[in-house]
């Protein structure tokens, strides 16, 4: 039953893993889309570059604040799997 539990557990962190490696592309993706974009829009240059210089910080807090939220859900799944176990006999 241990087997059977950490598996699943395995299982879910793997999918987590996975929806947050694609939300730390999406992240990445639409920062710089838009750090991009802001040099097409007619706006004064300097706060084009600006508004650019914002998007890819942006970019970058986004993707650390994904890998940060990735790691505590990792955590907490991996103490849910421990705790299932605790409950469970040999």
């Amino acid at each position: 039953m241990k087997t059977l539990i950490w598996t699943g557990t395995g299982i879910v962190v793997m999918l987590w893993s996975l929806l947050a490696w694609m939300l730390h592309g999406l992240v990445g993706l639409a920062g710089d889309t838009i750090a991009s974009g802001t040099q097409l829009l007619s706006l004064e240059p300097m706060f084009a570059e600006w508004a650019s210089w914002l998007a890819s910080a942006g970019t970058g807090i986004g993707e650390w604040l994904v890998v940060a939220l990735w790691a505590i859900g990792a955590i907490v799944l991996g103490t849910l799997g421990f705790i299932a176990t605790r409950f469970v006999g040999r």
